[in-house]
């Protein structure tokens, strides 16, 4: 494994479509979350191609101060086409390449609202590596400067600033093999951190990393301890974090919902049960330091029927 987290093997051609293989349930993404703490904005997106489905997913999530703007749509694919352009775009949700690896553009119109934001990578890309999680066959992530506009139709205007991360995955997926896995993105100003911990039959796999100016450092331990909400779901409220690189650096992070409803939780039946997914926009503190960060935690578990 290269100190570096592998990103001298990604090259533009990563950014756009890949050949699917003949799996059902194989499917490539792009995904993108944001926090502007001074706003009290935040929110994810993520688009997903499944060819062999014949369909197509379009997931926005807007937390504003006073409510929460949604959206998710499946639309028919009746040809899988090569060109992000076409792919990465439908009625209300689009994300547009400027420059591989540096820049995107993520817009969302509804009756309410228009939404324009620019993603800009601030630290280099990380690719998680071959098969790193049994949800993708390749991942790579990377930290970003977010900034743009809301346009409410009432005329009210909203200039946005902050943090964000954005990944990309692409293999065969299936969530219902999974016990638990936790997931994390932490924005500070001048490093960042990502990481996934699956859980399936007592195995445990871990990938992430550190990833500042001068590159990423892959991590070797995160512990997470977790405070339930009281809410009918039993939501993941806060967590703490414990995270170890392999150059023995330690971190004691403290996570906690930018506000009671900044999150979704997603669920999905399957034969055996069920699986919900937990995505949430929250604050991060670095206990160690006491600098204030932003970024999301996410955790799934699943459900058997008794």
């Amino acid at each position: 494994m290269d100190k570096k987290g592998f990103s001298r093997r990604l090259n533009g051609s990563d950014e756009y479509l890949h050949n699917p293989t003949k799996e059902l349930k194989w499917r490539e993404s792009y995904y993108f979350n944001w926090v502007d703490l001074e706003n009290k904005i935040s929110g994810f997106s993520t688009i997903g191609i499944l060819p062999n489905e014949k369909r197509r997913e379009f997931v926005f999530f807007l937390f504003l101060k006073d409510r929460n703007e949604t959206y998710y749509k499946e639309p028919f694919l009746d040809k899988f086409d090569e060109d992000i352009n076409t792919m990465l775009r439908e009625k209300k949700l689009s994300y547009v390449l400027i420059d591989p690896f540096k820049e995107w553009q993520i817009n969302y119109v509804s009756r309410k609202l228009s939404f324009n934001i620019t993603f800009e990578t601030r630290f280099p890309t990380y690719n998680f590596g071959v098969d790193s999680s049994a949800s993708w066959h390749q991942h790579f992530e990377a930290s970003g400067k977010i900034s743009g506009v809301i346009n409410f139709k009432n005329g009210k205007s909203i200039k946005i600033s902050g943090y964000g991360q954005r990944d990309k995955s692409w293999g065969y997926r299936d969530w219902h093999q999974f016990d638990k896995w936790y997931a994390g993105h932490y924005q500070f100003k001048k490093w960042a951190c990502a990481f996934r911990k699956d859980k399936i039959k007592q195995k445990i796999d871990l990938s992430g990393h550190i990833s500042n100016k001068s590159g990423n450092i892959p991590l070797k331990e995160v512990s997470i301890e977790t405070e339930l909400d009281r809410d009918q779901f039993k939501s993941p409220l806060s967590s703490i974090y414990k995270i170890t690189d392999i150059d023995d650096n330690h971190y004691r992070i403290k996570a906690q919902r930018i506000k009671n409803n900044s999150f979704i939780r997603f669920v999905r039946e399957f034969d055996g049960g069920s699986t919900e997914l937990f995505e949430q926009m929250v604050i991060m503190e670095d206990l160690d330091t006491g600098e204030i960060g932003s970024g999301m935690m996410e955790h799934l578990r699943t459900i058997p029927i008794k």
